[in-house]
């Protein structure tokens, strides 16, 4: 699930009650996938999508095939 906690920020979650697992940042024309981590310097890039859904979903494509 998107929960949204800002302008054009949302985390991605399992669940509501659930920890963030990902990041998806709206910026010029589309959205940044980023790996979660209260240290900025261990986030990791995983892409930019068209929309937030979509980086949602490759969010759960790239957990599921263990990347």
């Amino acid at each position: 699930m998107l929960d949204e906690t800002g302008p054009e920020t949302w985390l991605v979650r399992a669940r509501d009650d659930a920890p963030p697992e990902a990041l998806v940042e709206g910026f010029a024309r589309g959205f940044r996938l980023t790996s979660w981590s209260l240290v900025e310097a261990e986030r990791r890039s995983l892409g930019v999508y068209t929309s937030a859904h979509h980086a949602e979903e490759a969010w759960w494509r790239h957990r599921d095939t263990g990347a």
